[in-house]
């Protein structure tokens, strides 16, 4: 076994995991490595799986009432031996069978080319521009405001690590690492779109986030029933139930990103001064 599996998770998306290794035991039936699972402070178990709970926030100093998104990952990948991590989350609840032989095939494409630092296991993760010189791959756009994705794909662990910021929110990750990723220009891949199409053929078949501004998505319903899952779907709400924001709530929202983007844009100039003196 040449990777882990680290499934992001935080201790108030609890009602998922039980559903997430349900389902993860009847569809990815040959995976017999450790599990990641980044708790904050909870334990956690599932019979059959090697699950080790993270634990991050226990003995750390925190600043506010809770760790950051990233803060969090970052004190994941520092537990986790393994240089070469699956990542998913929580609420992506497996759907069919898992392409294990794929991913064995992907792994080894990265452990024989260390430069290909990511890869892209789904169709749903960064657009890609065409094909790449690894066969049934595709080149991720360098420039693209998702380039980096918190779908599944696979990663170096030091990668993903230089590109976390303690201060950022997932959302941030994704936008602020991307132009990270894209100053650094590192090889970033993605499965080709001729081989793996949503509902089509996918090599992890799952629910693209079954949880969408702390409610269900609908989507996760019908797979729940299928498989006698109970939940009590009130507890969260459903997606469909959101009430559009307001002027009032969009205008406050947008204002209270101003400090925190102009301490990511110094941040993204001062990696392209370090990257130009080098």
């Amino acid at each position: 076994m040449k990777y882990s599996v680290l499934v992001n998770t935080c201790d108030k998306f609890e009602d998922c995991w039980n559903p997430f290794f349900q389902l993860f035991c009847m569809y990815w039936q040959d995976y017999k490595g450790k599990i990641y699972l980044n708790t904050e402070y909870k334990d956690y178990s599932f019979p059959g799986l090697d699950v080790v709970s993270i634990k991050g926030c226990v003995g750390k100093t925190i600043n506010g009432k809770y760790a950051t998104w990233s803060q969090c990952l970052k004190w994941a990948l520092d537990s986790i031996p393994e240089d070469i991590i699956l990542y998913l989350q929580e609420d992506y609840f497996l759907r069919s069978q898992v392409q294990t032989s794929m991913i064995d095939d992907a792994v080894r494409l990265m452990l024989e080319n260390k430069d290909i630092k990511c890869i892209h296991l789904t169709d749903q993760g960064c657009p890609t521009s065409g094909s790449s010189v690894y066969e049934g791959y595709d080149q991720c756009v360098l420039h693209d405001r998702y380039r980096i994705s918190c779908q599944a794909a696979l990663w170096f662990k030091d990668e993903l690590y230089a590109l976390l910021r303690e201060w950022e929110s997932a959302w941030e990750f994704e936008q602020f690492g991307s132009k990270r990723s894209a100053i650094l220009n590192h090889t970033y891949i993605a499965v080709s779109s001729k081989v793996v199409k949503k509902n089509c053929f996918e090599i992890l078949p799952y629910v693209f986030t079954g949880i969408v501004k702390g409610r269900w998505y609908e989507e996760t319903i019908p797979l729940f029933e299928k498989h006698d899952i109970a939940m009590d779907w009130s507890k969260r709400g459903l997606l469909s139930e959101v009430k559009p924001e307001t002027f009032l709530q969009k205008t406050k929202r947008r204002l209270g990103r101003v400090p925190r983007y102009f301490i990511a844009y110094l941040d993204l100039f001062k990696l392209s001064i370090s990257r130009y003196i080098e």
